[in-house]
This record gives structure tokens, C-alpha cells and sequence, in this order.
């Protein structure tokens, strides 16, 4: 009986350490995979800052040849195991939300779907959040004491700054994110420097903005300048110059999978001899 008695109490003692070994064993795989895709993680973040440092390179250094114009035109490179996709675009090639004329923020507008009445709505509204008039700054002021909110700021300091408006949806924020700056002081939109999509805002049919995309990366590939434009879009829309201030975008692919996004606004006008770039802004994904 006594033996009975001590056998049921082994099994039990057996079976007790064996259920507290498989938790531990399932609780080691889970912090490991934690463990490991924090790593992979980590991986794929320092590979994207790589991607933003390598587009630098190639718009700062005078050396080397001029075959990556910044004019959002993404470019593919694989670097330490990883897949990499990034888009630089001069400041010039976007509308500075700062000193856009209102029929240029229509036209943006317009390209973001919106019809002709919430386009002016909206583009008014833009331009009392950067500049606002007495009456305005009234009517802000009564609203956030009723309401609790804050009025906006006397220029845009930031494209987040956007949302502030009043009447902005996430939905056309997300669609006019990539196209503003508030990072240069440039009126109108360079054409050479302006991604496809931009080019499409300005008045350019889409197949106009396909042959005039294609032209000028051909020129870039045999090492000449970009092409002027010569037909198509609202001319009155156009300026040149460079700003020298890029917005770049790096988004990383590990062989594990695990991915990262990068982007950063740098400034790459240099005031003195060996003076680095100025980061004017920087975000983990968008």
C-alpha cells in the first residue's frame, strides 16, 4: 500500500517538472523569436539610415557623376544582404505650402481629388493657417476658448503642420504629404525636379508625364542635364533653381523579411568649408 502510495506521488512529481520544463521551453522559443526579430528590426532600421546616407552622398559629393538627379525618381540598391528602394526630391520639385499662390494650392488640391469649392475652402484655409488676419486670429481665438483648441501658426514650420488646418482629412493629408515642403523658400515648382505625381498636379496629362519622366532619366543615365519642359501643364505653375534641401526616403527589406522606412529632410546648402549637412527633419515610416 505504502508503495502504491509512493509511486503515485514520483508520477506526479515526473509529470509536475515535465509540464514546468515545456513552459520553460515554450517560453524560451518565444523570447527568442522576440529576441531575434528585435535584431532583424534593428537591422533593417540601421540599413535604411545607410540608404538615406547614400543618397546624400551622391547629391553632395561634386565628384561624383550626375546621374541621380533628386527628382523623386526612386532607385533600387542591395547593400549588406538587404533590398533597398529609395526616392530623393529637391525641395524645388514640391510646393512650399509657405508661399504657394492659391491657384497652386488648387491645382494640388485638385489632384487630390476635391472639386472646385472645397478646393478654394481649402486652399483659403492654407493660406490663413500661414499668414492669419486679424479677424482670423479673433475667430481662432473664440473657437479655442469655446472649444479648447489652439489656433494654428503664423507659417508652417513642419508638413504635420498641414493637419492642423481646418477641413483637412487624413485622407487627402496622406495624398498631399509627398508633395509640400515648408523647407526652402522657393515660389512655384521646378518641373525638372518634380516627381511624376507633382507633374501630374501641374497639368500634365498622364501619358505628357510619362514621355517627359522618361526623357529626362535618359538624359540622366548618358550624364546630361534635364531636359526643359517643353509643352504641357500651366507654365504660370513653374520656377527653377535648385534648393539644395532633399527630401529622401529609404525603405529596407532584410533577407529575414523584416522591413524598415526612413525619411528625412536634410539641408545641403553649406554656409562654410566642411560644414556637414543640416537634418531639418526625420521620421520612422510615414
Amino acid at each position: 500500500m505504502q508503495r502504491g502510495v509512493v509511486l503515485v506521488i514520483v508520477l506526479w512529481i515526473i509529470a509536475l517538472l515535465a509540464v514546468m520544463a515545456g513552459g520553460f521551453a515554450y517560453s524560451m522559443r518565444i523570447e527568442t523569436r522576440l529576441a531575434t526579430s528585435a535584431v532583424d528590426r534593428a537591422q533593417a532600421r540601421a540599413l535604411a539610415e545607410a540608404g538615406i546616407a547614400y543618397a546624400l552622398a551622391w547629391q553632395l559629393d561634386p565628384e561624383l557623376p550626375q546621374q541621380w538627379p533628386p527628382n523623386g525618381d526612386e532607385r533600387d540598391w542591395t547593400f549588406g544582404g538587404a533590398r533597398l528602394r529609395i526616392r530623393t526630391i529637391d525641395a524645388s520639385g514640391l510646393v512650399n505650402l509657405n508661399t504657394a499662390e492659391p491657384e497652386l494650392l488648387k491645382a494640388l488640391l485638385a489632384a487630390a481629388g476635391l472639386d472646385a469649392r472645397d478646393q478654394d475652402r481649402l486652399a483659403a484655409a492654407i493660406q490663413e493657417q500661414r499668414n492669419p488676419t486679424e479677424q482670423g486670429k479673433l475667430d481662432a481665438g473664440s473657437h479655442t476658448a469655446i472649444q479648447g483648441m489652439r489656433s494654428g501658426p503664423s507659417r508652417f514650420e513642419s508638413i504635420e503642420d498641414l493637419q492642423q488646418v481646418p477641413g483637412m482629412i487624413p485622407v487627402i493629408y496622406a495624398q498631399l504629404a509627398g508633395l509640400v515642403t515648408v523647407f526652402s523658400e522657393h515660389r512655384g515648382v521646378n518641373p525638372e525636379l518634380a516627381p511624376v505625381l507633382m507633374l501630374r498636379a501641374l497639368g500634365l496629362d498622364e501619358r505628357a508625364a510619362a514621355d517627359y519622366v522618361e526623357t529626362r532619366t535618359r538624359a540622366a543615365v548618358s550624364g546630361q542635364p534635364p531636359p526643359p519642359l517643353s509643352a504641357g501643364g500651366n507654365p504660370f505653375f513653374f520656377s527653377q533653381g535648385k534648393a539644395s534641401v532633399y527630401h529622401v526616403a529609404a525603405a529596407a527589406e532584410t533577407a529575414t523579411g523584416a522591413t524598415a522606412t526612413i525619411e528625412a529632410v536634410i539641408d545641403g546648402r553649406r554656409t562654410a568649408a566642411g560644414q556637414l549637412p543640416r537634418l531639418l527633419a526625420w521620421r520612422d515610416g510615414r
